[in-house]
């Protein structure tokens, strides 16, 4: 396996663990904290990176259920990342404490994305 998708894979599976312990801390307490955007910056930092590195190492990228949904999830993951970020600065009470409510969803669809990633990563190696 080439170094650049073992560094990749690394990368996304670090951007899970980020992005579940924010979405499920941020459930659990009801309320945006600082310490859930600093995962959820991780997160997103991590998926990017991977995904980047990915999309690097091949030579078109095919349309499918697992980058149509990585695509969609990376963008609504950066999307609510931005609004915790201006709602914790802004101090917006009402996002912030309905913050949790936004995190959910779109966290299942980037799950999905990372398991059909997972299944078509052990098809081709």
């Amino acid at each position: 396996m080439p170094t650049i998708i073992i560094i990749a894979v690394i990368s996304i599976t670090a951007a899970l663990l980020f992005y579940t312990a924010a979405v499920w801390w941020n459930w659990a307490s009801k309320r945006l904290r600082l310490s859930h955007l600093i995962l959820f910056w991780l997160g997103l930092a991590g998926d990017i990176l991977g995904t980047a590195m990915m999309k690097s190492s091949v030579e078109t990228v095919t349309y499918d259920l697992h980058t149509i949904s990585g695509y969609t999830a990376l963008a609504l993951m950066l999307t609510v990342t931005l609004i915790g970020t201006y709602a914790l600065l802004q101090n917006k009470e009402g996002v912030l404490n309905n913050f949790h409510k936004l995190g959910l969803p779109i966290w299942f669809v980037w799950v999905i994305s990372w398991i059909t990633g997972v299944v078509l990563g052990i098809q081709k190696f």
